[in-house]
């Protein structure tokens, strides 16, 4: 199972090959072969293992409601996924994971996770610090959403209130002046940015509705800079 790739990964960091191979032989541990473009998992598949690439890469997909696919990030050798979700109450992927490259990766059981926690606490430490450096990066994700354009604030508003409304002829329970507090700039900022979005045809606007002229380019700007 290549075990010298798995010991390089950082779920079993500072473990030795005979301490890997006593764990993962005490499970049932899935290798699997991927070609290039190969679908991995489904966003909204239910994640019940946590997947280790040994080599190759993969992608990470969010589709749009428009149905356009953006990148999130890419995945290479050492990485996982599936970590942070499979103890979560949703417990189902949240984006789509395509191979990018000819790709082999092993799938964990949850049961497995649980049992090689209680059974190794170098294994747990390496799971622990997983998770941890993914809410540091949802927070550093956090943290670059504040500091976020007007734009791809009004954007992501519009985009909301879409999924909501399921028409691109939006109505709005907000005057300009409460959605500049919502916002957190002045009116005539936002004001002066809507009159650019008007220009550049991605909306019009009359009163209390705003139409979306041109919902793929809205979409962009949300992802700029991901």
């Amino acid at each position: 199972m290549h075990l010298e790739r798995v010991c390089q990964s950082k779920l079993f960091k500072m473990m030795d090959q005979s301490e890997i191979k006593e764990i993962l032989d005490s499970f049932h541990i899935l290798k699997k072969d991927f070609e290039k473009d190969q679908v991995i998992v489904l966003e909204g598949d239910e994640c019940s293992f946590i997947g280790l690439i040994l080599s190759g890469m993969v992608e990470v997909k969010k589709s749009s409601v428009s149905g356009k696919e953006y990148t999130i990030t890419t995945l290479s050798q050492g990485d996982t996924f599936g970590e942070a979700v499979i103890f979560s109450s949703a417990n189902t992927f949240p984006a789509t994971i395509v191979s990018k490259t000819k790709t082999e990766i092993i799938f964990i059981p949850k049961h497995a996770i649980i049992e090689m926690c209680k059974k190794n606490e170098k294994f747990l430490h390496n799971f622990l610090n997983l998770l941890s450096d993914r809410i540091l990066l949802l927070n550093t994700k956090l943290k670059e959403n504040t500091l976020s354009t007007l734009r791809q604030k009004i954007c992501n508003f519009l985009i909301e209130e879409y999924k909501k409304q399921k028409t691109t002829k939006l109505k709005l329970n907000f005057t300009k002046q409460e959605l500049a507090k919502i916002f957190n700039v002045q009116r005539p900022s936002l004001s002066r940015e809507l009159i650019k979005m008007k220009e550049e045809g991605l909306i019009d606007f009359w009163g209390k509705e705003i139409w979306i002229k041109n919902l793929e380019k809205i979409e962009d700007y949300l992802y700029e800079d991901v």
